[in-house]
């Protein structure tokens, strides 16, 4: 087995000649679920009774290598570069024979799309500050998260929220503070007026998409309703029987 440091980053990936589960005793349970990047598994640890890891899989066969390596060495330098309470860390990033394997924490509450449905304000709002927390973490760090949606935030078993899936983050240059339209807000049902309105070469704030997407899931946690429906959150807002002092 060979290890290797990924230059220029600080990041780490394990160069390995044998399977990842073999390689650190870890024993697939379930699929958790499948996205652009690839599968993710709840894994057990054969060494460590108990331990309990999420491990995302980016296939690496010859059609899809050039590009699911892209993603997957974005994904191990943004994880390994942060460390915040309310963000997903990497455990473990690796290369092996077809595919390369990142491990993370398992979330025994799932994400909050399993969770949406009318939840209580108060816990809502608990939800919101860590995603939040984690936000501003990320942006102050000229890194946009443009992905942020209800299945991209994982509650543990003390309930707190972690933002997490990295792929499609966006290092954004500190003088400009903006980024192609086309490259910012990966799913439709987040998207802000500006996006919606922007042509593929306008540039937009990617920041402020990461922030409208935390309204987005605050008010879909609160009224059970689905933001892929494809609900038109201004013309609500706008509708609501507020009085004037409780503006």
């Amino acid at each position: 087995m060979a290890e290797s440091k990924a230059a220029p980053s600080s990041s780490y990936v394990h160069d390995l000649e044998e399977d990842f589960f073999d390689r650190f005793s870890l024993k697939k349970v379930v699929m958790l679920g499948k996205g652009a990047s690839g599968e993710v598994f709840l894994t057990t640890s054969t060494a460590e009774p108990g331990r309990r890891l999420a491990v995302k899989i980016f296939s690496l066969d010859e059609a899809v290598r050039e590009s699911k390596l892209r993603q997957f060495t974005k994904e191990v330098e943004f994880r390994q570069s942060m460390k915040h309470p309310h963000i997903v860390p990497c455990v473990i990033a690796a290369r092996c024979p077809g595919y390369a394997a990142l491990a993370m924490p398992y979330y025994p509450r799932g994400d909050l799309a399993f969770l949406s449905g009318k939840q209580p304000p108060a816990q809502v709002h608990r939800y919101m500050i860590h995603v939040a927390r984690g936000l501003y973490y990320l942006h102050r760090r000229n890194i946009a998260h443009n992905d942020l949606k209800l299945e991209n935030v994982f509650v543990d078993a003390q309930k707190r929220a972690h933002v997490g899936d990295f792929g499609l983050a966006l290092k954004v240059k500190a003088v400009s503070r903006t980024a192609l339209a086309s490259g910012v807000g990966c799913s439709q049902d987040y998207w802000p007026p500006e996006k919606l309105a922007a042509g593929p070469h306008t540039r937009i704030d990617p920041f402020k998409v990461d922030v409208y997407a935390i309204g987005i899931m605050y008010w879909a946690l609160v009224s059970g309703e689905n933001p892929e429906q494809g609900l038109d959150y201004l013309s609500k807002v706008t509708n609501l029987d507020v009085s004037p002092d409780q503006r």
